[in-house]
Formats: C-alpha cells, sequence, structure tokens
C-alpha cells in the first residue's frame, strides 16, 4: 500500500487542501469506475442500436441511413478538425445553451410579493409606525448595528434582539435585505423540495423577526393556500413578537389566511410538541461559526442529528446563511453529515458526490450572487443613507430532503451528460477569454464560454468524449462552451 501511495503525485492545491495519497488514490478509484461504468452505458447503447438493424428494411431506408451517417461523420470530421485547440467544444451550431434553472431569476416572483417587497416600509409601519426623530437618526443606527453584527460578534444577540432601537433597525434594514435575498431564492426553488400538505408542521430556528416565514409566504403562492403550522424558535421574546405583527400585516396586504404561528422562546435545540415535514432557518449557523471552540466537523455533525430530531422521516431540510468562507465551510460539512444520514441534496448541487467547493483552505467555496438593481428603491436609498450600499446580494445554502426510500438515494445517473451550477462571477482569462467555476459530480470545472451566464445557472451538456485538462491555477478541469 505504501508503495502505491508513493508512486501518487499531489498538485500543490491538494496539498494545501489536507489532500493526501492514500485520499487521492480513492478518489481516482471512484473516477475511473464512473468512466468504466459510462463506457458499459455507451456500450450498451450501440449494441441495441446494432441489434435493432437486423431486422429486415426497404432499399430505399438502408441508403439514405448510409448517406446519414457519412454526412454525419463528415460533419463530426470537420468539428474535430476545427476544434483541434480545445479539449471539447459542447455546444452545437454556435447556439446560446439555456439554463435548465436558475437560482435567482426575478421574474419566478410572484407579481404581488414583488409589488408588496418593492414597498415593505409602509408593511412594517403600519404595525410599528416611526416618528420623524426616530427616522432621522435610523441610518446613524443602522450603521452602529452593523458594526455590532460584523466587529462585536461575541454579544451581538443579546445587543439588537433585546434592544429596541436595534430591533427596530434591523427589521427596516437587516430584515428586508433578507428578505430580497430569501425571496429571490424561493421563488426558484423546485416545487419537488417543499413538497406540504395541508396540518403539516414546520419549523424555523433562529427565527428572529420571522423573515424567513415571510419569505416564504410570499414567494410560494401554492404554500399561501395551505394551512399550516410553524414553530418559530428564538431567545428574543420581542423579535417574535415584532416579527409574528409584521407577518399577519404581509398576510393581510396579500389577502390571504395567515398561517399558524407557535412562538417558542428558547435557544436551538429546545423541545416542541411534534415532530416537523420541513426543518427550515437563515442566518442562525454564521453566529455558531464565528467562534469555533470545538472542530467545525464534530459540530456539523452534532447540529446534523440535532436537525433531525425535529424532523419526520419524510421531510426537507433548507439552510441558508450568509455567503462568506466560514458559513460556506460549515454549510459544506452540514451537506456531508446529511448525506451520511439518508438525505439526498435537491439544491443547489447537482449531485451527490464530495463537494468540490467546501471552503478548505486554499479551495473554493460554494456561494451564490445576484445583482441588486433590482431591489426596493427605498431601500437601496436607505443603504446610501446608511453608507452601506450593496451592489450584490450573495448567500450559501443547502436544501435537501430526508427519505427512508432506497429508490430515492440511489436515483440512477445519466452517464451520457455533464450537469454543472455555475457558483462565482466572471473571471477574466488570457487572450480577453471569459471563465466561471462551476460544481459537479466530476469536482470543480471551469467553464470557458462566450455565452454570459449567471451564478446559480444550472447547465446540462454532452459528456466529453476526450479527457478535460486541468487549469493549472485551480486544479479544475475544463470545459469549453460556444
Amino acid at each position: 500500500m505504501k508503495n502505491d501511495d508513493e508512486k501518487i503525485e499531489l498538485k500543490w492545491w491538494e496539498v494545501k487542501q489536507g489532500l493526501t495519497p492514500y485520499l487521492k488514490k480513492k478518489a481516482l478509484e471512484k473516477k475511473a469506475n464512473k468512466h468504466a461504468a459510462r463506457k458499459a452505458a455507451a456500450a450498451g447503447a450501440s449494441n441495441a442500436g446494432s441489434a435493432s438493424n437486423k431486422f429486415p428494411a426497404s432499399e430505399e431506408k438502408k441508403s439514405s441511413v448510409k448517406e446519414k451517417s457519412r454526412s454525419d461523420n463528415k460533419s463530426a470530421k470537420n468539428k474535430s478538425f476545427n476544434n483541434k485547440s480545445s479539449d471539447i467544444k459542447t455546444s452545437a451550431s454556435g447556439k446560446s445553451r439555456k439554463p435548465l434553472d436558475s437560482l435567482f431569476e426575478v421574474n419566478k416572483i410572484p407579481s404581488d410579493a414583488a409589488k408588496l417587497l418593492e414597498d415593505f416600509d409602509s408593511v412594517i409601519s403600519s404595525t410599528h409606525p416611526l416618528n420623524s426623530k426616530q427616522r432621522a437618526q435610523l441610518p446613524g443606527i443602522i450603521r452602529t448595528l452593523s458594526h455590532k453584527l460584523t466587529d462585536e460578534r461575541g454579544d451581538r444577540r443579546l445587543g439588537y434582539m433585546n434592544s429596541p432601537e436595534f430591533l427596530m433597525a434591523y427589521v427596516h434594514y437587516f430584515m428586508q435585505w433578507n428578505l430580497v435575498r430569501l425571496t429571490r431564492l424561493f421563488a426558484n426553488l423546485s416545487p419537488d423540495f417543499f413538497n406540504l400538505k395541508d396540518g403539516d408542521v414546520c419549523l424555523d430556528a433562529g427565527s428572529g423577526p420571522l423573515t424567513l416565514v415571510t419569505a416564504l409566504f410570499m414567494a410560494r403562492p401554492e404554500l399561501r393556500k395551505l394551512k399550516l403550522t410553524w414553530y418559530c424558535m428564538d431567545i428574543s421574546q420581542g423579535a417574535l413578537s415584532l416579527g409574528e405583527n409584521i407577518f399577519l400585516s404581509t398576510a393581510a396586504a396579500l389577502h390571504c389566511e395567515a398561517w399558524n404561528i407557535v412562538r417558542v422562546k428558547g435557544e436551538f435545540g429546545s423541545t416542541i410538541k411534534e415532530k416537523v415535514s420541513l426543518f427550515a432557518s437563515a442566518n442562525m449557523f454564521n453566529e455558531v461559526v464565528q467562534d469555533f471552540e470545538m472542530p467545525p466537523d464534530y459540530l456539523a455533525k452534532k447540529y446534523a442529528e440535532k436537525i433531525l430530531s425535529y424532523t419526520k422521516e419524510e421531510s426537507g431540510i433548507l439552510l441558508v446563511e450568509p455567503g462568506f468562507p466560514k458559513a460556506a465551510r460549515f454549510i459544506s460539512l452540514l451537506r456531508d453529515a446529511f448525506l451520511r444520514r439518508k438525505c439526498y441534496m435537491i439544491s443547489p448541487c447537482t449531485h451527490c458526490e464530495e463537494c468540490p467547493m467546501d471552503g478548505k483552505p486554499g479551495g473554493k467555496w460554494c456561494n451564490y450572487a445576484f445583482s441588486t438593481d433590482n431591489a426596493p428603491k427605498k431601500l437601496r436609498t436607505l443603504s446610501e443613507k446608511s453608507s452601506l450600499p450593496k451592489e450584490r446580494a450573495v448567500l450559501s445554502f443547502i436544501a435537501c430532503r430526508r427519505s427512508q426510500k432506497d429508490e430515492s438515494l440511489n436515483e440512477e445517473c445519466d452517464l451520457k451528460k455533464l450537469e454543472f451550477r455555475i457558483a462565482s462571477d466572471p473571471i477574466r482569462l488570457p487572450k480577453n477569454k471569459t471563465g466561471y467555476y462551476a460544481c459537479s459530480s466530476e469536482g470543480l470545472l471551469l467553464i470557458e464560454s462566450g455565452q454570459t451566464l449567471l451564478s446559480g445557472d444550472h447547465i446540462s451538456i454532452p459528456y466529453p468524449k476526450r479527457p478535460m485538462h486541468e487549469d493549472w491555477k485551480s486544479g479544475a478541469k475544463i470545459v469549453y462552451l460556444d
């Protein structure tokens, strides 16, 4: 075994990421098995095709088939000749490749929710109005709170959740920006993920002023019709009370019956009476990851067990965190812990393999971003007055489902296609080219494309027939799109 390990050379980025020869050997064996399965599937398809040719056919049909195959062979030869400088050219006839789905398509937000979001300040004011003096002081308090949230993390929960002025600043600014992020994301999630029905119970841990519950109610009209019960858990009774009033006003503004809210004052881990069909949290674990007193992988296993203890055997789990490296790393560790406990990924992952953007030192971290050009005008103005302008909204998240059914966990993958999700802004490459990092079952990809792609785009292409080259800087496999 030692001799085999010594033969395996590690790239510099693999050494930096803590990879060992043994682990690399196992990864290479797994990759070889996958390629063998892909070849077997292709051979099976060709055998099926040759078997079908044994049946009698007219001479006219035979000649047309031959002519078509000759023309296809000629075009394939010409295409390979023109693409000698490339590893693979995957798009046909220079046509732009449309994503299967995207995480942040603004048109997916319901029109009534988009209209309400544009003037959400009036919803807050209808329950908790500010006088002229408080409104004038608001930008300064927002700046102070922002400083506490970023530089004084140790005591921030006691600071803003129990201080009336900080809580009001949080609701008018940070809650609204979180609504912008979450409504855009929730509106683009697959309907199959939620899979809720009348009478189901859900849990929002670290609920604060019910931002997640309000965003989900706005983003998914089909869920508004359901009679759901939400346990909203937080250590601040004031935040829960304020949030419930805002949520009820939101439901009234949308002319819908509100979900049943059960406030639970307590830390994450507090007991509730029922098992839930959906566990959700937003911006809860970023407070945990700021100060790792224990190893993060241990904490991830611990919190994964806690989350699963709340849920039914068939249930959904939705975790959203800010898109900075430590939070993304923790989300990746939670993802790994859930996969080991009979859960399967719905989004953003296009696979259930090892995460190639797990936030290890020297590596990439999984985060997705969109422009704030479509954010409410009043909110952008308030940001500028507070000297906190936002050009992009960034987040890291996972949406997965717990299942006891083996068929859900062992779905057959399409060995003829390579699916990936764009997970970066455009990257300037040599020779005036543009690239994007992407996540796939083959690991980290560097997509080189003349087509404009957006963070969160999910794309499927025919699987490359030739081995993909590796980028010398990142170790990513290079894929070329026309």
